[in-house]
């Protein structure tokens, strides 16, 4: 009875069965025998004895899957199916929900907002103590500095050494200089 006939739950008893189960029944469903079979494929009868009982079926590496690819040819079935049979569902995909899965663990919901709560704190926060340690509008003018001109002050402690008057930078004679006096 081919795989069409089955009714739907014997088409799903049928995918359970394993590859080498399927193969041996349809090598007897076709009147072949395993010496025919594997001078066919040029597999040594051991080996497809093997794949038939199974020996196969939970090690679907690249090896197996060109035994069973072979024989499927041999058979006359579609290899692309076949390997298909062999592989079967994902495990993890077997009875999982259609549609996209959004899982959250409430806990982590918790960790999530408690983090959110504290940033926003620390921001509402520095957004305060900037606005505290921000200058007024009185503070914004520039306070002066006086700055002292090493080279005219040597020159005003040589020529006062030297008991000659000092001259600032517009000729005219002066006790000091600007540089030296401070505000303080």
């Amino acid at each position: 009875m081919d795989a069409e006939l089955l009714p739907p739950e014997g088409q799903a008893r049928e995918r359970e069965i394993s590859i080498g189960a399927y193969l041996a029944r349809q090598r007897r469903l076709r009147g072949i025998s395993v010496a025919e079979l594997a001078d066919l494929t040029k597999i040594p009868t051991r080996s497809i004895e093997r794949l038939e009982s199974g020996a196969f079926d939970r090690d679907p590496d690249g090896f197996v899957r060109g035994f069973v690819r072979a024989v499927a040819v041999a058979l006359g079935l579609d290899p692309e199916e076949t390997i298909m049979r062999m592989l079967g569902e994902p495990i993890e995909l077997v009875g999982a929900p259609k549609g996209p899965i959004l899982l959250l663990d409430p806990r982590l919901l918790v960790v999530v907002a408690l983090l959110a709560a504290i940033l926003g704190f620390g921001l509402a926060i520095w957004g305060l103590a900037s606005r505290v340690s921000s200058p007024s509008a009185g503070e914004d003018t520039p306070k002066i500095v006086y700055r002292r001109d090493a080279v005219r002050a040597l020159a005003d402690e040589q020529a006062r050494k030297e008991g000659a008057p000092q001259r600032d930078a517009g000729g005219s004679e002066s006790v000091g200089s600007p540089g030296d006096q401070h505000p303080n």
